[in-house]
């Protein structure tokens, strides 16, 4: 799963910096106003890693 994340954030990066370079939208705004939604997302994996690990009946 650590990798899907890492693969989906350089996605993500180089999506907005391509539409930043198209001047379709200022990369650094979109940056600071939703930078708090990759924490939402983190704790989300982390809370589904726990769960899973549960099912699997492995540490918590």
């Amino acid at each position: 799963p650590e990798g899907i994340v890492f693969g989906l954030i350089l996605v993500a990066l180089g999506v907005l910096w391509t539409l930043s370079n198209l001047g379709r939208i200022d990369m650094l705004e979109t940056l600071r106003r939703w930078w708090p939604l990759t924490l939402v997302v983190w704790g989300a994996l982390e809370l589904l890693a726990v769960l899973h690990r549960r099912s699997l009946g492995g540490p918590r």
